[in-house]
């Protein structure tokens, strides 16, 4: 496990440091946590293969947000849980697909009760579907789907990487899903909302530039529950 941590302020970073090193000497699990007390010289020197980033909000010069940003134009997969004095980031936050807010003072169940969640999502991480395509069985990430879409009886999965054509009917996709971050926003179609990044009016705007309708006759309700989903992770759920 690769952690680091982006903060302006020593004695808020010594305790954290002091924090996260508890929880993994506590579960027995190796960790190498490496601390920054300058975003720019964390940009500087970004570190590969980051498991979690924590970092403060606001730091003078480039502040915590700018820093995620630079993070997710690396990496999808590292997990960003930003420290702070005020909850004011919520839109900024869900851009770079911010994990959880810390509210400092931190405390230790705080940091454990985080640091539990980012364990439990790095085995989902690995959670997978099986569909039939080319005659074959196949396997494919929940992380990886942007989005399906039903085009003349076809599934179209839509993945980070390509496009798998698979005459599995949508709802028996769907059942194999179960997992919240997915939602049917119409007839045809189910979107991963980890990939939403911004909402139309009958339409969610993904990362990348694509887009997913949202069924016209239940579009509140299909907003709604990307609304919940969004109040969600800002809970920590």
């Amino acid at each position: 496990m690769k952690i680091v941590i982006c903060e302006d302020k020593k004695a808020d970073r010594d305790a954290l440091y002091s924090l996260i090193e508890r929880f993994f000497i506590e579960i027995g699990c190796p960790v190498e946590i490496a601390a920054y007390g300058c975003s720019q010289h964390f940009l500087n020197n970004m570190p590969e293969g980051v498991n979690i980033a924590f970092l403060d909000i606001y730091m003078p010069g480039v502040s915590g947000i700018d820093v995620a940003r630079r993070i997710r134009e690396r990496d999808d997969n590292a997990v960003i849980v930003f420290t702070t004095t005020s909850l004011d980031h919520g839109l900024d936050a869900y851009s770079v697909q911010a994990f959880q807010y810390l509210v400092k003072p931190v405390g230790y169940p705080e940091v454990e009760n985080i640091l539990n969640k980012c364990m439990n999502m790095f085995a989902d991480a690995m959670r997978f579907i099986e569909v039939l395509a080319n005659r074959l069985t196949i396997r494919i990430l929940l992380k990886d789907i942007e989005y399906i879409e039903v085009i003349k009886n076809i599934c179209m999965i839509h993945t980070t990487a390509e496009t798998i054509k698979s005459y599995c009917p949508l709802e028996e996709i769907e059942q194999q899903l179960a997992d919240s971050a997915f939602l049917r926003t119409h007839r045809s179609y189910i979107v991963n909302m980890r990939y939403i990044v911004d909402v139309a009016e009958n339409d969610f705007v993904l990362k990348g530039g694509g887009y997913v309708p949202i069924r016209r006759n239940d579009k509140l309700a299909v907003k709604q529950a990307h609304r919940d989903y969004l109040f969600s992770l800002s809970r920590g759920m």
